[in-house]
């Protein structure tokens, strides 16, 4: 029996337990051979966090001013990490524990797309390959980041609540989990809200049911109500980004086409033109059939969409750590090609494409995982070094001691030291 067949033989917990395995063992086994046991770059940056932490103080919980955003969680995954490891800073054994959140995500998002749905070995070859290499390599290599791996898991809930549960009880569990992104990303919950204002218009153009556009006003007075009161309140991720950057159209432009075919989201726009050409120009209607009611896929579109135009009026280039989105991204391509109505041979062009893309982007985090494998010798050799000097010989750890890496951070370093968090 072939494995594709097997995976058809099992219930959604072995099918979402099958992908979050192979995701989160992979991701160990690289962050295993390529990451510092220092703290690596600008995690140096967070010393205080657990400096404050062997004193009691737990200010820093509620603070934005790293990373200008709350990061409650984690802030919250710091703590009880520091704790379980006896008040040492173990930050390359917790970057490998975090990358539970993005494998619980990733394989959640799949088991919601392609449960019952994968047809050929080679889609699941290539699904596989896809899922287990980071798109983001700041996010993957510095725990300060993992807000994101939160803010997507946040997100993924909240659309499959809305999808799955009605009545008070959706609004119970959306409204907690709204409330777990304002504390979070309290910028990316602006998108977040409007995505099911959005949602709610679209569904009043095609049911023309007044509740809908009830619904979507609501919202999105809710979520003007919060960007004032976020912006009153000068919450750094949305006071201090207000100012649009200023950027030509024709940038904004670029960013946007960027955005929709870029590879780490399987070019998405491609999909979305080819998926709405069958629907006007050829009346296929069987996808969108068993589509319409699906809310979770529905949802998302909306978001990506959404986040493509706010990264092409806000900044000038799609930054790294956004990436992970787009991964997500890249799992609604590959659901609308396994959903295309097309001769064989179409769809042969288009799955080698699709092949020949997911290959540049593993090749692509190869060849980083090798630079920074390579870099983390000399970066973890040039601080032990100058560590065992301060210890022992009183010699002052110096910026011309350290690897590039670490050089802005002799002070930090010493620091972590003296309060002994090595």
């Amino acid at each position: 029996m072939s494995i594709v067949k097997k995976l058809e033989t099992l219930n959604k917990y072995y099918f979402f337990l099958f992908f979050f395995l192979i995701i989160l063992l992979s991701r160990a086994l690289f962050l295993t051979y390529s990451l510092s046991t220092y703290p690596w770059f600008y995690e140096w940056q967070h010393l205080e966090y657990f400096i404050q932490l062997k004193n009691d103080d737990y200010s820093f919980i509620f603070s934005h001013s790293l990373r200008n955003q709350f990061q409650i969680f984690t802030k919250l995954t710091y703590l009880i990490l520091f704790y379980m490891s006896d008040y040492l800073w173990l930050s390359k054994i917790w970057t490998i524990i975090i990358q539970i959140i993005p494998a619980i995500t990733l394989a959640f998002v799949i088991t919601i797309l392609f449960y019952k749905e994968i047809k050929s070995s080679w889609f699941l070859i290539i699904l596989i390959i896809f899922s287990i290499f980071p798109s983001s390599l700041s996010n993957f290599y510095h725990i300060s980041e993992s807000h994101f791996y939160f803010q997507i898991l946040i997100i993924s809930l909240a659309f499959y609540s809305f999808d799955r549960f009605v009545g008070l009880k959706k609004i119970l569990i959306i409204s907690i989990l709204s409330i777990c992104s304002i504390f979070n990303m309290a910028a990316v919950s602006v998108i977040f809200f409007l995505t099911f204002s959005v949602f709610y218009f679209i569904k009043f153009i095609f049911e023309k049911k007044n509740k809908n556009i009830v619904y979507c006003t609501l919202i999105l007075l809710g979520t003007i109500f919060y960007y004032l009161i976020s912006y009153y309140l000068k919450i750094s991720s949305i006071y201090e980004t207000s100012n649009i950057t200023e950027s030509s159209i024709v940038r904004s432009l670029y960013l946007i086409f960027k955005g929709f075919f870029h590879q780490n989201n399987i070019l998405l726009g491609l999909f979305l033109l080819i998926t709405m050409a069958l629907y006007f120009f050829k009346n296929e209607t069987k996808f969108f059939e068993k589509y319409k009611n699906n809310s979770f896929f529905l949802l998302f579109i909306i978001f990506s969409f959404l986040t493509i135009l706010s990264i092409s009026i806000g900044k000038v280039q799609i930054y790294d750590r956004y990436k992970d989105f787009f991964q997500i991204f890249g799992l609604l391509s590959l659901f609308l090609f396994i959903n295309l109505s097309m001769n064989k041979y179409a769809k042969n062009l288009l799955l080698i494409i699709i092949s020949l893309i997911i290959s540049y982007n593993s090749l692509f985090f190869l060849d980083k995982f090798r630079n920074v494998r390579f870099e983390t010798k000399k970066y973890d050799k040039s601080i032990d070094d100058a560590i065992v000097k301060y210890k022992n010989d009183n010699i002052i750890i110096k910026q011309e001691h350290l690897n590039h890496k670490a050089r802005r951070f002799p002070l930090l370093i010493m620091s972590a030291v003296d309060n002994k968090l090595f």
